[in-house]
């Protein structure tokens, strides 16, 4: 059973590579597991503590999925980026978020409810959005995977 909720959330800064890939669940694993390991390389390379594996989603496309992945960091260690390695932050604000539990390839089972739940109570999603990956895929069973997705939102307007 999700649980939707509005909250406030606090900035998160996040050290990231972009990528770009096809809406195939395969696709998506191989691209963000790439996008990982690019950004954990940095930081290991650089000493930096890597907190939560995140991916940040700044648009909408059907075809495509345009995404930043890499992991939350100190202000300080934000302010590290470099070769091809970005920092940015989420922003601080009210977000409806919800946690998924299960493997990543059923997210979208949990997006479509969101979607329901959403137009009940007159709100649509807006850039970005975002996931926090709790748990690690390499040590987790997929049924036990943990994301937590939080999804800026406005007031749909009348028609």
């Amino acid at each position: 059973m999700l649980n939707f909720e509005m909250t406030d959330v606090e900035e998160l800064p996040y050290l990231y590579v972009e990528r770009s890939c096809s809406m195939d669940p395969s696709d998506i694993s191989a691209a963000m597991g790439g996008a990982f390991d690019d950004v954990i390389s940095f930081m290991q390379d650089r000493q930096i503590t890597p907190g939560a594996a995140l991916s940040v989603y700044t648009t909408y496309d059907p075809e495509v999925m345009s995404f930043r992945a890499g992991f939350s960091v100190s202000p300080e260690d934000a302010a590290k980026a470099d070769a091809g390695i970005m920092a940015a932050a989420t922003p601080a604000g009210r977000v409806l978020t919800f946690t998924h539990i299960g493997p990543y390839s059923e997210l979208r089972k949990s997006y479509g409810k969101m979607m329901g739940h959403m137009d009940t109570k007159g709100l649509k999603p807006v850039a970005p959005s975002w996931e926090i990956y709790v748990n690690d895929p390499a040590t987790t069973p997929p049924d036990k995977l943990e994301t937590r997705a939080f999804v800026s939102v406005t007031e749909s307007s009348a028609a």
